[in-house]
């Protein structure tokens, strides 16, 4: 879909609709960003409240969980623009629907809004949104593949406009690394719930990807929260699990999506931390 700078306000803001629950007033609004129909709830509830979370924290924060230091960055920004912060403020349609209206503003005349808009997209969208579309497009049912194309065109569309980031996004310059749990004892308690945390593993996991580990390794599948499932995988077989773990962090290697221009310093982030994971996850498995 080829967006004009006038026109990606309103496009942002009809995708940050499709991230809510699905109710029959989406209609027109699926009518015009080319999807093939209004996503089912089911649809909705498997996708973004079974498999994938689309939450900043989620994805930036050093647990890998919601809140925590990552809302906080999210919330903190928003207090410093003017805005007060809902309490699900890293929440993906929250994000996108403030951009939007960073291009009214912009649009009306407002001085600072286009700084105020570059700031958003560098530091709380292009750092995790772009990756989680990709997997939006594994795992989603096909409107929500569609969309995330849309919105996947509509974010390169900003960056051309804007600028790519000169820095990495404080989220990922302080991330904690994913610790070696045999030399951090520590690390070793808590290794399970870091390897779920995508900004120190690199590792976006769904429980549709543990599900698939479980059938290729021939084990049998624990159903409940992901720490429990993957928990019991290693406990069944800890190096074929390890290993398969390897594995996926190699083919998430390959999709990470690259921002237009030439030096795309996010991308070499998370290439880095899924490299290192790979290679942890290997020698982790020989000594398993």
């Amino acid at each position: 879909m080829v967006s004009t700078e006038a026109s990606r306000g309103e496009l942002l803001r009809a995708l940050a609709r499709l991230i809510d629950p699905p109710d029959p007033g989406l209609a027109p609004v699926v009518a015009a960003l080319g999807l093939p129909r209004v996503p089912r709830a089911a649809e909705h509830g498997e996708l973004f409240t079974f498999q994938l979370h689309p939450y900043a924290s989620v994805h930036l924060g050093p647990e890998g969980q919601l809140g925590g230091v990552a809302r906080d960055r999210v919330a903190g920004f928003l207090r410093a623009v003017g805005v007060d912060p809902p309490a699900a403020c890293d929440h993906l349609g929250v994000l996108l629907a403030a951009a939007a209206e960073l291009h009214d503003l912009e649009a009306a005349g407002a001085a600072p809004a286009r700084r105020v808009r570059t700031a958003l997209l560098h530091e709380h969208l292009l750092p995790w949104v772009p990756r989680l579309l990709v997997r939006v497009g594994e795992l989603g049912a096909e409107p929500y593949r569609v969309w995330a194309d849309r919105l996947s065109d509509v974010l390169d569309a900003e960056v051309a406009a804007l600028g790519p980031p000169a820095q990495l996004a404080v989220h990922l310059r302080e991330a904690p690394e994913l610790p070696d749990p045999r030399e951090d004892d520590a690390g070793a308690k808590r290794f399970v719930t870091y390897l779920l945390a995508p900004v120190r593993s690199g590792l976006i996991l769904a429980r549709a990807d543990l599900a698939r580990a479980a059938g290729q390794l021939g084990l049998g599948l624990r159903v409940g929260e992901r720490a429990f499932t993957l928990e019991a995988l290693l406990g069944q077989d800890a190096a074929g699990t390890l290993r398969w773990l390897a594995d996926e962090a190699r083919h998430q290697h390959t999709t990470v999506p690259v921002l237009p221009g030439d030096d795309d310093l996010t991308a070499a982030f998370w290439r880095a931390r899924l490299d290192g994971s790979a290679g942890l996850l290997d020698a982790l498995a020989a000594a398993a």
